[in-house]
């Protein structure tokens, strides 16, 4: 009988995996850079709306960016900034389009950077077959993501084949919340059907996917492909992976 109730994954390089190589390279004082702030730009351009010039361009896109990412991460309830306000934000910031045009201009910005990051995304087939194996074991299966656009994730998960596999979505942005925040793995148990305890939670990223659920009682396997420690004062997962498919063992899936 497997030891756990349902089981609960993160997104991004957990069953969709980030390629950096794949996102542009811009030349950003005399250096090389990859973002997707030139997709965004050439995007605005191409839809008449008038431009400063790309580096002015660019440090306020990092500027924003920052902006946003400190918020997180002080915010002691883990509130989650979403893609459209960081957009709104950061269109507001160039003069030179006026006032009257910044909502639209802020949607083809956050389109065209979102689509970068889409493209940057790589994907394994072999992972639905880790899906239907938990499924078919009698197991509902959930999704609890970070991710500040909601209509991307679902659409990176319809497009490979996730998305009707999954019991429980929940993407950071409709929930308001981030990882690690209690309240989305008390949430999420509770959309399974079980005790935060009866679920297994995998993820990659030691803060979000091991203290958040540690912190409701939730067991966790956390992929740990670089063989990073476990930070100092911190409590070590319940398991250690290096691939996503080592989950099939922990469910006494594997036919070992």
């Amino acid at each position: 009988m497997p030891p756990f109730k349902g089981v609960v994954f993160d997104l991004f390089d957990t069953l969709v995996d980030f390629n950096a190589t794949l996102f542009p390279v811009v030349e950003i004082n005399g250096k090389p850079e990859r973002t997707t702030s030139r997709m965004a730009y050439d995007a605005l351009y191409e839809a008449g709306f008038a431009m400063p010039g790309y580096p002015a361009f660019h440090h306020h896109w990092l500027d924003v960016s920052k902006e946003v990412w400190g918020e997180r991460d002080r915010d002691p309830e883990y509130r989650e900034v979403s893609s459209s306000d960081r957009f709104r934000r950061f269109i507001g910031r160039l003069t030179s389009i006026p006032e009257g045009e910044r909502t639209r201009a802020a949607v083809v910005a956050m389109t065209a950077h979102m689509e970068g990051l889409a493209g940057s995304t790589v994907f394994d087939p072999a992972r639905l077959d880790i899906l239907r194996q938990i499924r078919g074991a009698g197991m509902p299966v959930g999704l609890l993501s970070n991710f500040d656009n909601a209509n991307a994730a679902h659409g990176i998960l319809e497009r490979t084949g996730i998305a009707p596999l999954l019991d429980v979505t929940m993407i950071s942005e409709e929930e308001g919340y981030r990882k690690p925040a209690g309240r989305l793995f008390r949430r999420v148990a509770e959309l399974i059907g079980a005790a935060p305890g009866d679920v297994l939670f995998v993820g990659d990223t030691f803060d979000a996917d091991v203290t958040g659920p540690q912190g409701v009682g939730m067991p966790c396997a956390w992929i740990n492909r670089k063989g990073a420690e476990v930070p100092d004062g911190a409590a070590p997962p319940d398991y250690e992976i290096d691939r996503v498919e080592e989950v099939l063992g922990i469910l006494g899936l594997d036919g070992g």
